[in-house]
């Protein structure tokens, strides 16, 4: 009997874009393992938390634990939404939320290394040069910092 082939990773993040990325993927892979992700960063790993509220202790540093753990429930519950749009449209699901120190990309570079994801499958948004500078842009970086396919799938008309 042939081995299962490798899941398909996809990256959710709630947006109609994302779940459109979710149903292409069932429609090209049908029936395939999915690992659905989405990535949040803590607090303290952003720039302002870096450079203004470093060495932080006491109650202030507990309520950064608890933001932090928050924030890391809701990636996972935004990850199980993105799971469960997969398994009804077909797929075998699973959901993760990836936690990121330094680089979206390059954290979903290693979430399809360590599952050896046969493709990595993500929305766009579509962003213009002045929004993507403005906004942060996702799929382009994901797609230089990849060494597997990427599939971008665009963003439903009129969004």
């Amino acid at each position: 009997m042939p081995a299962a082939p490798p899941p398909v990773l996809i990256c959710f993040d709630d947006s109609p874009g994302a779940a459109r990325a979710v149903s292409e993927a069932a429609n090209l892979f049908p029936g395939a393992e999915a690992i659905v992700v989405h990535v949040w960063q803590p607090l303290e790993a952003t720039f302002a938390y870096r450079y203004s509220a470093a060495g932080v202790t006491g109650a202030l540093e507990e309520q950064i634990r608890e933001v932090d753990a928050a924030g890391q429930d809701a990636a996972q519950a935004i990850a199980e939404r993105g799971a469960e749009l997969a398994r009804q449209a077909g797929l075998s699901a699973e959901a993760r939320a990836i936690r990121v120190d330094d680089s979206e990309a390059l954290a979903v570079r290693a979430a399809a290394e360590q599952v050896e994801a046969r493709v990595i499958v993500m929305g766009s948004r579509q962003l213009g040069a002045i929004q993507a500078m403005a906004l942060g842009g996702f799929s382009h970086p994901v797609l230089q910092a990849s060494e597997r396919p990427v599939l971008i799938v665009p963003a439903p008309a009129g969004q």
